[in-house]
């Protein structure tokens, strides 16, 4: 092709230099000639709109896949001073009750749990840290825990990572390892990036970070 292109700009220059040095008419080239050059003339002008459809084509798939991200990633709006003093007044009814509000990550699959009066499953969840409350309710701050299932199977929130209300249980397993209970209706989910979805007493969703609900947890 470099040597075709070169032999093209050879004759150009040619006919060009006998066009200027001669006082005759210049000399038309050849039908040969011609047609090759608007061949050439073609295969540039796909290849450019080729390279322009292609670049078209990567700038859409990108928009659209910004734009599936940001749809799928809307954020939730930030939660009323009111919704975290009720969500806080909430939790602290529960620990009066025992429950201790701790945050970690929720595990996939079932766990066979016997107490020795009940068989059934069990789901294990790791604490990283307690929001609030003591050791005293025997709920640990940190470790792996096994939750038993709510009694509907729907209360089970996917696998990621929460604050759930641990409350230990009435009995241990047959293995002698401690059981816990969980309250399905306060669960809230944790991001990366520390943030909270409360459910707000009129129903909407609110985004708090983690510590502004621990500091409105123990401001009381």
């Amino acid at each position: 092709m470099a040597d075709q292109r070169q032999t093209d700009e050879e004759r150009v220059r040619l006919l060009l230099s006998a066009a200027a040095e001669s006082d005759e008419p210049p000399v038309v080239p050849g039908a040969e000639f011609t047609a090759h050059a608007r061949r050439q003339l073609l295969r540039r002008r796909l290849a450019m709109a080729g390279s322009g459809a292609a670049a078209l084509g990567v700038a859409v798939v990108v928009t659209l896949g910004t734009g599936i991200l940001s749809s799928g990633d809307d954020p939730v709006p930030a939660a009323s001073a009111g919704c975290v003093r009720d969500v806080a007044a909430q939790i602290r009814e529960r620990q009066e009750e025992g429950y201790r509000p701790v945050y970690g990550s929720l595990r996939e699959g079932r766990i066979p749990t016997d107490d020795g009066v009940t068989r059934s499953s069990a789901f294990r969840f790791t604490v990283d840290g307690a929001l609030s409350g003591d050791a005293d309710t025997g709920v640990p701050s940190t470790g792996d825990v096994n939750v038993w299932y709510p009694v509907s199977a729907s209360e089970l929130p996917e696998p990621g990572r929460y604050v759930l209300l641990l409350e230990q249980a009435a009995r241990p397993s047959k293995a002698g390892e401690p059981l816990f209970e969980m309250a399905p209706r306060q669960v809230l989910p944790l991001a990366d990036d520390g943030r909270l979805t409360l459910r707000c007493p009129d129903g909407a969703e609110g985004a708090v970070q983690q510590e502004r609900l621990r500091a409105e947890l123990e401001s009381s």
